[in-house]
């Protein structure tokens, strides 16, 4: 069974559906064919004369073409990584998820996440990395909760979170603050809420409306040089310091000045 189903709803929106039970977590086979979807939906919107810079070679639409990505499941968005696979893939953000998330936050389609349920740690990085989020109006919360599990932030996170998010909603969000869809609203996270039911459909309505914009192609490099520093961020390769080890650097230091005296 596939991880990505794949649909198109209209003629200019084509419909993302993460199957992967029971709650979409984020592992290397779902990212997999994520990355292969957005390729298979790209070549179909060139094909069809989008990103062409000659309006005459656009067709009937004018390269018009939005993605959106929504959950099988009604209960979850996406809860976000495997503990299991951090443990066994120690380059699995720079190699693995880094990269397609990159790749669909740099889309050349306007994206929007139709957030049908939770969406936590990596499955709210998921949800703003498109471009708009319609979320469940009755459920469903956003959270980044590595604080409350003792995980530090990836370099990736911590560079897109700095440029999504001003900074009282940033600091709330590394706080672990569960965030709901009126506050989420308010503070700019989400560009609207919708009854369980009409979330996909308000969403395939708003990619329809803003994807008409996307015909030139030039949309994708815009947000490539505007996040360009989330995946400089990742390539840096910073080491990333988990609390066992500053744990013990802090300790070794206290030692090293008790051994002066």
């Amino acid at each position: 069974m596939s991880n990505v189903l794949l649909t198109r709803p209209s003629e200019t929106v084509w419909q993302l559906t993460l199957n992967s039970g029971p709650d979409n977590r984020l592992r290397p086979d779902l990212l997999g064919e994520l990355a292969a979807q957005l390729d298979v939906i790209e070549a179909e919107w060139r094909k069809a004369g989008g990103g062409e810079t000659d309006p005459a070679k656009r067709g009937k639409h004018n390269g018009a073409g939005a993605v959106v990505l929504t959950s099988a499941f009604p209960k979850f968005f996406s809860n976000g990584l495997d503990p299991a696979v951090l443990m066994t893939l120690p380059n699995f953000f720079e190699d693995v998820f880094d990269p397609v998330i990159y790749r669909l936050m740099t889309f050349p389609l306007v994206t929007v996440a139709a957030v049908n349920g939770h969406a936590f740690a990596g499955g709210m990085i998921l949800a703003l990395a498109c471009d708009f989020r319609i979320m469940n109006a009755d459920k469903g919360m956003m959270c980044m909760n590595e604080l409350l599990i003792g995980l530090p932030l990836p370099n990736s996170f911590a560079s897109f979170l700095e440029l999504r998010l001003a900074k009282p909603a940033l600091r709330d969000t590394m706080l672990a603050k569960r965030w709901t869809q009126s506050e989420l609203l308010a503070h700019g996270l989400i560009d609207g809420v919708a009854p369980p039911a009409d979330v996909v459909a308000r969403s395939i309505a708003l990619g329809e409306q803003e994807g008409a914009k996307v015909g030139a192609g030039v949309w994708g490099e815009i947000k490539d040089g505007l996040l360009h520093a989330v995946i400089d961020a990742s390539r840096s390769r910073r080491e990333i310091v988990r609390p066992q080890a500053a744990a013990a650097k802090f300790l070794a230091r206290i030692k090293r000045q008790q051994a002066k005296l």
